[in-house]
């Protein structure tokens, strides 16, 4: 073979490469891409009634990503043998933003975070099941990196959000 179409074929292959490694919100129109932060805390005030105790923050993000967060706890399970400090927790997330919309998900995670001081870390994903407003019908993931500041847990989600 030639250096020309060894050339093109590895033109193909590089192209190839390249679009396997896009997210499907460059795929598929309906979808943009979720690259934020949340920065929350534990409370047992301004929960969803009746709800004793909750998680509220703020999410900031790029694509103007940014309002408010509610995270409910569901369950706790038990951290296996093999694993004693790492317990897996999952509940639903609700994102409010300026213009009224919610964002729903379902959020799970695993991690050491301690349930009396909350330090600790976790990580886990965020499945969108729907919403309101420009969120009507949305689906979509996040990944979830979350660690513990003095008094607050600081969460990065990247993924992405697609449109019915």
């Amino acid at each position: 073979m030639s250096a020309a179409p060894l050339a093109a074929v590895g033109g193909v292959i590089v192209l190839t490469a390249a679009l396997a490694g896009t997210s499907q919100a460059v795929a598929d129109p309906r979808c943009r891409d979720v690259d934020a932060t949340i920065r929350d805390q534990v409370v047992d005030q301004g929960c969803p009634s009746p709800i004793p105790v909750c998680v509220i923050g703020t999410v900031r993000g790029k694509g103007h990503f940014d309002g408010t967060t509610v995270f409910v706890l569901g369950s706790r399970g038990e951290a296996p043998p093999t694993a004693p400090d790492q317990r897996p927790v999952s509940g639903t997330i609700t994102y409010t933003f300026g213009d009224g919309s919610t964002l729903t998900a379902l959020e799970t995670s695993v991690g050491n975070v301690d349930p009396e001081t909350g330090a600790g870390h976790a990580g886990g994903t965020q499945e969108f099941t729907g919403g309101t407003g420009r969120y009507a019908g949305a689906t979509g993931f996040a990944y979830l990196a979350q660690r513990y500041e003095t008094d607050h847990f600081l969460t990065r989600i990247r993924g992405e959000v697609c449109h019915a």
